[in-house]
């Protein structure tokens, strides 16, 4: 139900052009504002949008956020949610920073190729390129959104995860039952494939929202990655399934 504003109200009113004179925005701004539900006047009782000045830190929080980026269906849930803000802002600097150091690499390879006078290697500089790949969904798009999370929540994880010799056995382990024949429904293979789901458990620490972040970014993966070492990929896949 939309609020009527009474006549003792109106008094401390603006209507949509004096709000938007008032707050530096245009009156179709407020109008796209309204429609995604971002901030919902009042109205009066002939029906024209009606705002209080105490609607303005909130405005203002909305064009904050949406200059650093955040999508407005993200804004919304985060003007009701300091957790998921603060979730939404992190996310936000980790995309930002990766992009920097995409950009460095970009400039990087530009002096590279001017500088090359016609020498470079560019079978080096393609396969370095598909090293470093691009996004696998449009920029801005939710499925890329929560690709950035978790990709976001790994990040973090892995600056306080301290690797141990364990998991490098087991990397090592799988490369030779690979070239044994060993699958993972071979004996040898199961064992590895729990040893594997054990490895999550410990970087995950039991939390259910690190393992689904772990579990998208491995079906992300590039099709050319997945390809080049198919069989250690599917180790690892069937440690996220149920158990071997």
């Amino acid at each position: 139900m939309i609020p009527v504003m009474t006549t003792a109200s109106l008094a401390q009113s603006y209507r949509v052009r004096e709000f938007a004179a008032l707050a530096g925005v245009t009156v179709r701004a407020l109008h796209h504002y309204d429609r995604c539900g971002l901030l919902k006047p009042r109205r009066t009782r002939a029906g024209y949008r009606v705002y209080r000045r105490d609607d303005l830190p909130r405005l203002q929080r909305i064009l904050v956020l949406k200059f650093l980026g955040l999508p407005l269906a993200d804004i919304a849930h985060a003007l009701e949610s300091a957790p998921r803000l603060d979730d939404l802002l992190k996310t936000r600097r980790y995309v930002v920073t990766r992009k920097r150091e995409r950009l460095a690499m970009v400039l990087h390879l530009l002096d590279e190729l001017r500088d090359g006078k016609g020498e470079q290697n560019w079978a080096d500089l393609a396969s370095f390129v598909q090293s470093v790949g691009g996004p696998s969904a449009p920029e801005g798009s939710s499925r890329q959104r929560k690709l950035d999370e978790a990709r976001r929540l790994i990040g973090e994880r892995r600056v306080e995860w301290n690797a141990t010799l364990q998991d490098y056995e087991l990397n090592r382990d799988v490369r030779a039952a690979i070239e044994r024949g060993d699958t993972p429904d071979t004996p040898a293979g199961r064992a590895l494939v729990a040893r594997w789901r054990a490895a999550i458990d410990r970087f995950t620490g039991g939390d259910p929202k690190l393992r689904d972040a772990l579990q998208l970014v491995m079906k992300d993966r590039p099709e050319a990655v997945v390809s080049a070492d198919t069989a250690f990929h599917a180790y690892v896949a069937r440690a996220f399934q149920g158990r071997a």
